[in-house]
């Protein structure tokens, strides 16, 4: 493990390890590896976690985190998955849902690993997941008290739902109409819903290095520019500004040269994920937290 930076006094302010933490693990994409390290981190702090909430595939991990699944079991099912099973391609669903994978095989996963589970049924904390509603333009948050008899993997699919590579979901909830897709895109917007009432929180969002390398190439194929625009996208949406209050509880988890557009992981790449969302979180309590 790389040096740790010692906390300083005048870089922290103290936070009460008795009192639970609202946790939101936004983003990830092909690298939510790198949260389920960041989570590693969070327990060997003896940080006490109250409600999780995620959006992308952080909605995946927390689901998973929530129903009971500890980082060592998460781990291994980093290790044991082949991202490029979910690359259900449809052709037809290109024109009708505006993505290029259907993601069924994703939902089917995650409705396994989650043993059928709706949002009414037992977890060892609430899990709530956000979601992009394009159709009306607003956030939506799923969670038992909002739609409580909605499979879990529904809404993790809801909220993975990146445009264009997966299709968008249609969902009418209480006679409303919604479209909905990825829930990063407006993640940022309901921010601010946490953290009242003396609630303490803690993001965990995954983003690109400042700037990715890529290789020179003379040929601009459909198959490269498509790669190159959804970079160009997710990393955009990755940089969203964060409020100046949320910095103190914010951590980002920098994923190296690991490109978001991507189906699958090497094994190096997989640990090198965990361990760095687990070296990077670990800095950042001890500094900004002081623990």
């Amino acid at each position: 493990m790389s040096e740790r930076h010692h906390a300083d006094p005048k870089t922290h302010t103290p936070v009460d390890l008795n009192q639970p933490v609202t946790l939101l693990l936004l983003g990830g994409g092909i690298r939510f590896p790198a949260l389920v390290g960041a989570l590693r981190a969070v327990e060997a702090k003896g940080i006490k976690v109250a409600k999780v909430v995620g959006s992308s595939a952080g909605s995946i991990v927390g689901a998973m985190y929530a129903a009971g699944m500890t980082p060592d079991e998460l781990s291994n099912e980093v290790m044991a998955l082949e991202p490029s099973r979910f690359k259900d391609v449809s052709v037809r669903r290109i024109f009708t849902g505006f993505g290029l994978c259907t993601g069924d095989s994703l939902e089917e996963w995650v409705d396994e690993k989650l043993q059928g589970r709706r949002f009414r049924d037992d977890f060892r904390m609430p899990v709530q997941m956000i979601a992009t509603d394009i159709l009306n333009y607003k956030p939506v948050i799923f969670s038992a008290a909002s739609h409580p008899e909605l499979k879990v993997s529904a809404a993790a699919r809801f909220s993975t739902g990146v445009p264009w590579v997966f299709t968008c979901k249609h969902f009418e909830h209480q006679g409303k109409k919604h479209v909905l897709v990825d829930g990063l895109l407006m993640a940022g917007a309901v921010e601010e819903s946490y953290g009242r009432s003396n609630e303490q929180i803690l993001i965990l969002k995954v983003v690109s290095k400042r700037t990715l390398r890529h290789e020179i190439e003379d040929k601009l194929t459909l198959s490269r520019y498509f790669r190159e625009m959804l970079n160009f996208s997710l990393h955009a949406m990755e940089k969203e500004f964060i409020k100046g209050g949320r910095w103190r509880d914010t951590i980002l988890l920098y994923c190296s040269e690991i490109e978001p557009a991507r189906f699958t992981l090497s094994t190096e790449e997989k640990v090198y994920l965990m361990t760095q969302g687990y070296e990077q979180t670990m800095r950042f309590l001890e500094y900004k937290w002081g623990i």
